[in-house]
């Protein structure tokens, strides 16, 4: 992969703040949109209950596909990802890790996480201090963007 190219995902995954994630179970394709961060090695990370129906998908079948882009009502607009990749729970180091990046991504998820000012805030700070962390390792990148050209792409296998 070009550095070219790196940065150009790395670009558009720091212009996105949700993702798209797809999986599957027994034939049951499910998919639910989740806030993410990222790495400089192009992982991704979020948070998800382990009960959720992607959750379970994703203990029974780690492969997901995801989907990152904005919505936009013209063609030439069209710019996003679509990553192929694995997906694995999270804990001890590794968890603590993706919190950290997670927290430096959303500064008001941090203020809440450092200092609770209401009950609600208070649970969901309790929440996410044990909340299941996922990464998913991406095995094929493809980048859209229409803006360059109808139907440009690029892709990679990081």
């Amino acid at each position: 992969m070009s550095e070219a190219d790196r940065a150009a995902v790395r670009r558009l995954l720091e212009q996105h703040h949700t993702l798209t994630l797809a999986t599957c179970r027994e034939g049951q394709p499910w998919a639910a949109t989740v806030f993410f961060a990222s790495d400089a090695d192009l992982n991704l990370y979020f948070v998800s209950d382990r009960r959720t129906r992607h959750g379970r998908d994703m203990l029974a079948s780690p492969a997901v596909a995801l989907a990152i882009d904005a919505d936009v009502d013209n063609w030439n607009d069209v710019r996003g990802l679509q990553i192929e990749g694995s997906a694995s729970p999270l804990d001890g180091a590794e968890r603590a890790t993706a919190l950290a990046l997670y927290l430096a991504r959303f500064a008001s998820v941090r203020a809440l996480f450092e200092a609770p000012r209401t009950a609600d805030e208070q649970v969901i700070a309790g929440r996410l201090r044990h909340a299941d962390f996922w990464r998913v390792t991406p095995a094929f990148i493809r980048l859209v963007d229409n803006s360059r050209s109808f139907g440009f792409r690029i892709e990679l296998r990081p």
